[in-house]
């Protein structure tokens, strides 16, 4: 007999006052071994295999069960069983929360056992479920030496042993080799030892001590957790959090996505780095201009790359790159395997190849090259830091972007004149209502394209406040009429950010869910710019929902640009994205044409000197969520160094707050005499006349989201009325509306008025 009683290995005490039965059984089937839980209050659970789904039936099953832990030994990311399936993570949090349900995860090991605690009322007469007694079943019995009145067991919360054993229970163990699952019962037969006793003997406490060693297997707390407690600290609609949380993985890099990222890192280690070339302006780095041939950037798209039958596989002066492959899964080499199309080879373990066939696969199956912030490891378990350089993949080289201010201020102004050029435009060739707005809505969109290469250093700095990614990193979308520029605008800031070697957008044809979920293992911030979709496109791409899911620090993720003819997309993509409308139409001229592509063939620094100043920064939290705020301050930085007054449609906060068409749509639908409007305190209510009843869809799309406005009929139901009140702002001057005039926004106000600021000078617009 073993004396030293461990939580994984016990004996069976025999004699004393208790009396415990038991029994060994042959489980003909699932439902035979089921009848065990009938009439169950409480099962804790130790299992192999489950599933989430047979859990939820349990509780349907079994209407007397009211707490149920089980611990998984098969999975450490549980999660990946609720992909695709908001439902059921919806019911399994409620459960969670209503303390119903406990999942807990084995992190440190892999755990085969099975065991079954089962407790039933304290009323219950028959606590195994059943009469039967067959050949199946061979009897024997034994009685406990004594009685525990702490339940028996070295429970981790003795608070929560002290409330177990106020009531003695009947109870059931079971130990033997059924899985939580009605899987394969019928090719399988299950043994299981049956313990019949109650909840106040010392084998059940030793039981409960065996059940809480396999649950110590768990590191990170209860499964679901992370999930409630983002459902607490957000006032997002629950079903659309829950959705969130069931698109993506846990944040784990994928395989694909650390191949290319070691790729690259090899490619930086190897290939001399040289200053990005920007006409004759820019000088290569010290000591690499013997290293680097001429080469003009000439083919018809404008584009720098050669197809892969260009490449030269046995020209020996190309430096050659060596990556192991060991220990990857079939699956990441089966995709790295495309790259033998170009100059490289696959052989075992190993991958051998070149920078330009890297290059040139990348650009061919993604789209876009790559450029990322360098990233240094300072440590095993220290974080990644990012560093000062801005690493540009292309020509067979690695270009580094970057460059402090010159020194002559006049340099810097002439940039500047020549990008408001671009933008001057408008005025000559644009017919629109607004041109500062329009300007300014441009503006915006090439500061976001500016941006957007560093939007990855920005993730690691929100992360760790535990900000979400998907809100905080919005991707652009740009709508207009199909001449409103939206296109060579695309054209001239690509340009400018990629020194000339990028021009063309990407196909719209080509982008869909698993397009958009690839992008994220290309390993490259370079902004992906979509030409030409629609709308509806757009509203399928759910993978944007948890875009930046499985993000970790040493990835980099592209965001991407949408432009459409289209009028805004659904909600959530726009609760995750900078909605900007060039609401402009341009002249087809010769004239006009060849002063754009002009523009756009110029050569212009200020991405250059832009990538420095952002790279020299600390980042900081902010007291508004102006993503751009630091692209806006270093543009207005420049015009001070150049000396250069400021134009004023340069949007100084948001342009799309700046100059929003919807809320000027507002104010042109108050002023209607067929459009009545009621304060009902806690909302206001909008109702429309019968004839213009399809008008409420763009009308309810026009305020931002947080005004949470509803369709009911032919009335909208504003039911977040301070935020929607923000938003409309200032009632123009002179503006009649229900007979009230604005003075407008410089004019003298009551005090009754001046004490409810603007938004209780603007809830007087409604009856």
């Amino acid at each position: 007999m073993v004396t030293n009683i461990m939580a994984e290995q016990f004996d069976l005490p025999l004699g004393g006052r208790s009396k415990t039965t038991g029994h060994v059984e042959l489980f003909r089937s699932y439902g035979r071994f089921e009848t065990y839980f009938e009439d169950a209050v409480r099962m804790r659970v130790v299992t192999y295999c489950d599933s989430p789904e047979f859990i939820l039936e349990l509780f349907d099953r079994v209407e007397s069960l009211e707490q149920l832990e089980v611990v998984a030994g098969d999975v450490a990311d549980y999660r990946e069983r609720l992909i695709d399936k908001p439902e059921l993570a919806d019911r399994l949090e409620q459960l969670k929360r209503d303390d119903k349900l406990v999942i807990y995860l084995c992190e440190t090991k892999e755990v085969h056992s099975k065991l079954y605690l089962i407790e039933y009322s304290a009323e219950s007469d028959d606590s195994d479920g059943s009469d039967e007694t067959d050949a199946s079943q061979q009897t024997f019995e034994w009685t406990d030496s004594d009685s525990t009145a702490s339940g028996g067991g070295t429970d981790i919360d003795e608070s929560e042993d002290a409330a177990e054993t106020e009531t003695v229970r009947p109870a059931t163990a079971i130990v033997g080799s059924p899985n939580l699952s009605s899987n394969a019962w019928t090719r399988q037969a299950n043994t299981g030892v049956v313990f019949e006793t109650a909840t106040d003997t010392s084998l059940w406490g030793e039981l409960v001590d065996f059940y809480e060693e396999h649950r110590s297997y768990n590191n990170d707390g209860p499964f679901l957790d992370d999930l409630t407690e983002r459902l607490e600290r957000t006032s997002d609609d629950r079903a659309e959090v829950v959705s969130l949380y069931t698109e993506g993985k846990v944040k784990t890099r994928d395989e694909v996505g650390e191949l290319h990222g070691r790729l690259d890192e090899r490619i930086e280690s190897e290939v001399d780095e040289v200053d990005l070339v920007l006409g004759d302006e820019t000088e290569l780095s010290e000591g690499a201009e013997e290293k680097v041939d001429e080469q003009q950037h000439e083919s018809d798209d404008g584009e720098s790359e050669g197809s892969a039958e260009d490449l030269d596989p046995g020209d020996e002066s190309e430096t050659r790159i060596n990556l192991s492959l060991l220990g990857h899964s079939e699956d990441a080499i089966e995709a790295l395997s495309r790259m033998t199309d170009y100059d490289a080879s696959l052989s075992g373990d190993s991958l051998t190849t070149t920078p330009q066939a890297v290059q040139q696969y990348k650009r061919d199956v993604y789209e876009v090259p790559t450029m990322r912030v360098q990233r240094a490891q300072t440590g095993d378990n220290a974080p990644v830091e990012f560093g000062r350089a801005l690493s540009f993949h292309t020509d067979g080289r690695v270009y580094r972007v970057g460059q402090p201010l010159p020194d002559d201020p006049d340099v810097v102004d002439t940039a500047l004149s020549d990008l408001e050029g671009y933008f001057e435009t408008v005025d000559k060739y644009g017919n629109c209502n607004d041109e500062d707005a329009v300007k300014a809505h441009m503006t915006e969109a090439l500061l976001w394209m500016f941006w957007a290469p560093f939007a990855n250093r920005d993730a690691a700095f929100y992360d760790q406040y535990g900000i979400d990614l998907d809100k905080a990193l919005p991707n652009l979308y740009i709508y207009g009429e199909s001449d409103a520029g939206k296109g060579t605008f695309a054209q001239f800031v690509l340009s400018m950010i990629s020194g000339g070697r990028v021009v063309n957008p990407v196909d719209a044809d080509e982008v869909g869910k698993r397009k958009v979920r690839g992008m994220r293992s290309a390993n490259t911030a370079f902004p992906v710019v979509v030409d030409d979709i629609t709308k509806d496109t757009v509203n399928r791409l759910d993978t944007f929902r948890n875009y930046w899911g499985n993000w970790t620090p040493e990835a980099s993720f592209p965001l991407f640009a949408f432009i459409s003819n289209d009028k805004r997309p659904d909600e959530w993509f726009r609760n995750r994205s900078k909605i900007l409308h060039f609401n402009v139409n341009f002249d087809t001229s010769y004239k006009g044409e060849a002063e754009v592509n002009r523009l756009i063939e110029q050569d212009n620094p200020l991405f250059l000197w832009f990538t420095h100043e952002m790279l020299t920064r600390e980042l900081t939290l902010s007291n508004d969520d102006d993503a751009l705020r630091t692209a806006r301050a270093v543009m207005l930085e420049f015009y001070e160094y150049a000396g250069r007054d400021v134009p004023e449609w340069f949007p100084r906060r948001p342009a799309e707050q700046e100059h929003d068409a919807g809320r000027d749509r507002w104010f042109d639908l108050l002023k209607r005499e067929d459009i009545t409007t009621e304060d009902q305190g806690d909302r206001l209510r909008v109702s429309f006349p019968e004839e213009m009843s399809t008008d409420t869809y763009t009308y309810a799309r026009d305020p931002p989201t947080v005004a949470r406005v509803e369709r009911r009929g032919r009335d909208l139901l504003i039911k977040s009325p301070a935020e929607f009140l923000d938003w409309l702002g200032e009632p123009p001057a002179g503006a009649e509306l229900d007979g009230r005039v604005s003075e407008g926004t410089g004019a003298e106000t009551s005090e009754s008025e001046s004490s409810g600021g603007v938004i209780g000078r603007v809830r007087g617009l409604f009856s």
